[in-house]
C-alpha cells in the first residue's frame, strides 16, 4: 500500500489523515496509483515504493516501516542535471538500502516515486530489462514528473524572488532562465499574480495592472489587498478559503472589483506555493461575460419582441424569423426560411416592393414607411416596415434586418377617427370641415375646365316644431330621412354636408349657366317637401336655400359660403320655402352691419352706454315691486338710441357677452349706491340668447356676484326671451337651473310670440313669465287677444308663476288686466324708463300720488 504525503490536498476516495510535523499523510485508496506501484515493485525487485513531496528546501523521505530520512536537495539537482530520470543512487544514506528517484505526476499531485532496495539488492540489471513498453511507460512518467517538479521548484523562485531583484533564487538551469521566466511573467498578456500565506501580494504583473487599475507598487504596499477586490466581508473571505484549501488547476469564475468599482468577470487558476499562498493565474473575460449576455438579450428581444423580425442575408434570402413574425403573418420558419420573401408562393408584400426597395437599399442603409401585406391566409393587412443594412468593417452587406408591425387595428381606428373628425356624427355625410376641402378642390377644378359651381346654403323651415313636439329623436331621423335625400340627387362632382342643427349646404360642380342650377334646386325643393314618414306620424317640411356661384359672386371658398348664408337669410324673410341667389345688395347689408358693430365696440369703450330703469308695479298693494334695467346708447350724433336701434347687429356678436357682463355690473354697483341710501329694490335684467348660451356665461355671472353681498343675488331676475328656448333647450334649461341655484329668480320674456313656450314651460326653471306687449295694446278692442291672455294668466297660476303684463299704458288696460287676474304690470303708463339718479325721486312722487297712471313721471 503506497503511502501518499500532501499538503492541502483534496482526497478522492476512503481516507484517513494524520498531522506530524506540519506535513499531512494521507492513505488514499486509488486503484491506479496502486496497480502502478505494485507493477513497479514488482517489475524492479524492489521490497516498497513510496511518494517524496518537497518541504521547505529539503526532500523528506517516509516510508512505512522506517523514519523519515533527508535526501539533499543538491542530490536530487545532481539527477537533473544529467538528465536521468530514473538511477539508482550512489550513496544511500543507510547502509541496508538502496534508493531509485522517479519524479512523477498524478492530477494535482507533485512528487518523486522512490523505490527502496533492501541488503543493497542490486535493481540495475532487473531495471534495465523491462520491456520496452514498460520501459517507455516509466520513462514517460518520469519526463513529466521532472518536468512538474521543475514547475514546482520554479514556482517557489517566483513566490520569493520574481518581484525582489535582492533576493538570491537557485538556478535549476542556465543563468539567463530566471531573467526569461521574469520578463514573461511581467509582460504575459494573461493575469499572473501571487499572494503569500499572510494575503499580502508578492506577483502583480503588467496584466493585473491594466485590467484592475492598481501599480505593482500600490498592491504591493497595501496590507490586505483582498479588500479592495471584494468589499464585501463573505465574498472575500470566500476567496481567501479557496486560495488556502486546494490547488485549482481548472479555471473557476470570480468577480472582483476594480478601482474604479466596477464588476470584472475573471476566470481564476492557483496552484499552493511551498511557503504558503498561491501563485494565480487569470484571465479577464468581463467584455466576454457582456458580449454574452448582450447576446443573450438581443436573442431574448429577438424572440420576445411584440414586433417581428427578419433577418435575410446580403441576397435577401431569409436567414431568420422570430415568433412574431409568425404570429402577424402566419408564415413559420418552414415556410420561409432560405427564401425571398416575395417568391410567389410565399407573398408577404408585392414583389414590385422588394424590386424598388432592393434598389433603395443599395444607395441607403436605412428605409421605413407602411404598406400593404398578405397574411398566409390570404388576409390582407398594414404592416409598418423598418429595413436596416447590416455592414462588416470593410464596408460590405452582411445582412439586413426588417421590424415589421402589424397595424392593421390601428390604422381602421385611424381611418375611423378621420371619418369622425370629417363627417356628421349623425348623418354620416361630410361636416363643415371636410365640406371647405372638397369646395376648394371643386374652385380649382372648375378654374381649370371654366366652368361653374353653386354653394347651396340650405335651412329647414319647421324644424324645430317637429323637435319640439315629437323629440329630439323624431327630429334626428328626420335629419337622417333629409341628408339621405339629399345625398342621392347629388353627381359625383357634387356633395351635400351638414353645418349643424338642421343646416346643410350643397355644392354643385361643372355647371354651364345659371339656369343649369335652377333646375337643380328645383328638384332639392321637390325632394325635401315630400312627407316624411317617422314613427310618431307623417311629417311635411321645406326649406329656405341660398346660392351664392362661382366666379359670378366670388371666387374664395369662404367668401360663396358666407354669400350663401346671407342668401339663405333672405330666402326665410322673403316667405321660406324658396331659394334666393346672392346678390350685391345683401353683401352691403352684411358689411353695413359689420360697420355699426364696429361703431357699437368704439362706443362701449368710448363709455357711451348707460342704463335707464322702468319700474313694474302690483296693483293690489300699489307698490313697486322691480326695475327694469334698460340699456341705451348715447350716440354723439344720433343722440339717446333704445335697444331695438342696435341689439339687432349685436345679438350674436363677439360683443354681446362682454357688453351684457358690463350691464350686471353695473347694476350690482347700482344696488350698492340705492343700499346706502336706504333703498332695498329689485332689478331685472335683459339677457340676450347668444349671451345666456355662452359657455362662459355662468361662471363669469358668477364671478362678478362674488364680488357684492351675498344678498344681492335675491335682488336680480334675468329675463330671456324664447329664442334661447328654441336654440338649445337642454342648454338653456342647465344655465337657468344654475342662475336659480345662485339666487337670482328667472323670467321669460315676450311670452306668447313662439309656437314652443307651452310645450317647454312646465319643464323650465322659471319663476315668472311676462306677457308681449303686442297682446296688450289692444286688449279693450281684440277680444281674440284677451282670451290668449286670460289663458296666459290661467296657465301661470296653474304652475305657480308669477305674471306681468308689459306695454301697459291707460288705466282701463289695467283694469281689464285686474279682472283677467293679471295684477302685476309695466308699461308707459307707470313710468317711462328713467335714469338710475332719478329712481329715488320718481318712488317718493309715487308714493305721494294718487296711484293713476299715467300722471306720474320723474322730472
Amino acid at each position: 500500500m503506497p503511502i501518499i504525503i500532501s499538503r492541502n490536498m483534496r482526497s478522492q476516495g476512503k481516507e484517513d489523515a494524520t498531522i506530524s510535523d506540519g506535513i499531512v499523510l494521507v492513505v488514499q485508496q486509488s486503484d491506479e496509483w496502486r496497480k502502478l506501484c505494485q507493477q513497479i515493485v514488482v517489475l524492479t525487485n524492489a521490497q516498497q515504493a513510496c511518494f517524496i513531496f518537497f518541504a521547505t528546501n529539503t526532500i523528506t523521505v517516509i516510508a512505512s516501516d522506517h523514519k523519515p530520512s533527508i535526501w539533499s536537495e543538491d542530490d536530487y539537482r545532481q539527477l537533473l542535471k544529467e538528465n536521468q530520470f530514473y538511477q539508482l543512487l550512489d550513496k544511500p544514506k543507510e547502509p541496508h538500502n538502496n534508493y531509485v528517484a522517479i519524479p512523477i505526476k498524478r492530477g494535482e499531485l507533485t512528487a518523486l516515486l522512490l523505490l527502496t532496495y533492501v541488503n543493497n539488492q542490486p535493481a540495475a540489471p532487473s531495471f534495465l530489462s523491462l520491456k520496452d513498453e514498460q520501459t517507455s511507460l516509466l520513462d514517460i512518467l518520469a519526463l513529466q514528473g521532472a518536468l512538474l517538479w521543475q514547475e514546482q521548484h520554479w514556482y517557489g523562485a517566483a513566490a520569493h524572488g520574481f518581484d525582489n531583484e535582492e533576493r538570491p533564487v537557485p538556478e535549476v538551469s542556465s543563468g539567463g532562465l530566471f531573467k526569461r521566466l521574469k520578463q514573461l511573467f511581467h509582460q504575459a498578456p494573461i493575469l499572473v499574480n501571487a499572494f503569500d500565506a499572510q494575503g499580502r501580494c508578492i506577483l502583480w504583473n503588467q496584466a493585473c495592472e491594466k485590467t484592475f487599475g492598481w501599480s505593482r507598487a500600490e498592491i504591493k504596499s497595501h496590507p490586505s489587498p483582498f479588500l479592495l477586490f471584494y468589499p464585501d466581508g463573505e465574498e472575500r473571505q470566500r476567496m481567501i478559503s479557496a486560495l488556502h484549501t486546494s490547488n485549482h488547476s481548472e479555471f473557476v469564475e470570480w468577480r472582483p472589483f476594480n478601482r474604479a468599482g466596477q464588476r470584472l468577470t475573471i476566470l481564476w487558476a492557483h496552484v499552493s506555493l511551498p511557503h504558503g499562498g498561491a501563485l494565480c493565474v487569470g484571465h479577464d473575460i468581463s467584455q466576454q461575460i457582456q458580449a454574452l449576455n448582450e447576446q443573450r438579450l438581443a436573442a431574448n428581444v429577438f424572440e420576445s419582441s411584440y414586433d417581428g423580425i427578419v433577418i435575410s442575408d446580403p441576397h435577401h434570402r431569409i436567414t431568420h424569423i422570430n415568433s412574431a413574425f409568425t404570429r402577424i403573418t402566419g408564415f413559420t420558419p418552414a415556410d420561409i426560411i432560405g427564401r425571398s420573401p416575395y417568391q410567389p408562393t410565399h407573398i408577404v408584400f408585392e414583389s414590385k416592393f422588394y424590386l424598388s426597395l432592393r434598389e433603395q437599399l443599395k444607395t441607403q442603409d436605412y428605409w421605413h414607411g407602411e404598406l400593404n401585406g398578405r397574411r398566409k391566409n390570404d388576409e390582407q393587412c398594414i404592416l409598418r416596415l423598418a429595413v436596416t443594412v447590416v455592414r462588416d468593417e470593410k464596408g460590405q452587406v452582411v445582412n439586413h434586418v426588417t421590424i415589421l408591425s402589424d397595424i392593421t387595428h390601428l390604422k381602421q381606428h385611424e381611418n375611423n377617427l378621420k371619418h369622425q373628425a370629417f363627417h356628421d356624427s349623425l348623418t354620416g355625410i361630410p361636416n363643415r370641415l371636410l365640406f371647405g376641402e372638397l369646395l376648394e378642390r371643386a374652385i380649382t377644378t372648375n378654374q381649370r375646365n371654366q366652368s361653374q359651381l353653386a354653394v347651396c346654403y340650405l335651412d329647414l323651415d319647421g324644424f324645430k316644431l317637429v323637435n319640439d313636439s315629437f323629440g329630439h329623436a323624431a327630429g334626428d331621423n328626420l335629419l337622417i330621412e333629409v341628408s339621405q335625400r339629399l345625398a342621392a340627387i347629388t353627381r359625383g362632382c357634387d356633395a351635400v354636408a351638414r353645418l349643424g342643427g338642421d343646416e346643410f349646404v350643397l355644392l354643385f360642380s361643372g355647371l354651364n349657366s345659371k339656369q343649369e342650377c335652377d333646375s337643380i334646386l328645383q328638384r332639392v325643393k321637390k325632394v325635401i317637401c315630400e312627407p316624411v314618414i317617422l314613427d310618431e306620424g307623417v311629417v311635411t317640411i321645406s326649406a329656405s336655400i341660398g346660392v351664392a356661384l362661382y366666379p359670378q359672386d366670388a371666387d374664395e371658398a369662404e367668401l360663396l359660403l358666407r354669400y350663401a348664408d346671407q342668401a339663405m337669410y333672405q330666402a326665410k324673410a322673403q316667405g321660406k320655402n324658396d331659394y334666393v341667389f346672392f346678390d350685391v345688395t345683401l353683401q352691403q347689408q352684411a358689411r353695413s352691419a359689420t360697420q355699426r358693430l364696429e361703431q357699437l365696440q368704439e362706443g362701449f369703450r368710448r363709455g357711451e352706454f348707460l342704463l335707464h330703469y322702468q319700474p313694474a308695479i302690483d296693483l293690489k298693494t300699489q307698490q313697486v315691486i322691480r326695475l327694469e334695467a334698460l340699456l341705451r346708447w348715447s350716440h354723439p350724433e344720433l343722440g339717446l338710441l333704445a335697444p331695438a336701434d342696435f341689439l339687432p347687429v349685436l345679438n350674436g356678436s363677439y360683443l354681446e357677452l362682454e357688453l351684457g357682463l358690463w350691464v350686471v355690473k353695473q347694476i350690482l354697483e347700482q344696488l350698492q349706491l340705492w343700499q346706502a341710501q336706504g333703498l332695498t329694490l329689485t332689478v331685472s335684467i335683459n339677457v340676450g340668447t347668444g349671451q345666456l348660451l355662452h359657455k362662459d356665461f355662468v361662471n363669469q355671472f358668477s364671478q362678478l356676484l362674488a364680488l357684492y353681498p351675498s344678498s344681492f343675488s335675491r335682488l336680480l331676475a334675468l329675463e330671456f326671451q324664447e329664442k334661447a328656448l328654441l336654440s338649445d333647450v337642454q342648454a338653456a334649461m342647465a344655465v337657468l337651473q344654475c342662475c336659480r341655484d345662485l339666487g337670482v329668480s328667472t323670467t321669460l320674456d315676450n311670452f306668447g310670440l313662439g309656437h314652443a313656450s307651452l310645450n317647454h314651460l312646465h319643464q323650465l326653471p322659471l319663476d315668472a313669465i311676462k306677457i308681449d306687449r303686442s297682446f296688450i295694446s289692444d286688449l279693450l278692442t281684440n277680444q281674440r287677444h284677451v282670451s290668449l291672455v286670460q289663458s296666459v294668466i290661467q296657465l301661470a297660476a296653474a304652475l305657480k308663476l308669477g305674471v306681468t303684463a308689459e306695454g301697459v299704458e291707460k288705466h282701463e288696460q289695467s283694469d281689464r288686466l285686474q279682472e283677467l287676474g293679471c295684477f302685476q304690470i309695466q308699461g308707459y303708463g307707470v313710468a317711462l324708463p328713467m335714469p338710475a339718479e332719478q329712481v329715488q325721486e320718481w318712488l317718493g312722487v309715487w308714493e305721494r300720488s294718487d296711484k293713476r297712471l299715467g300722471q306720474v313721471q320723474a322730472k
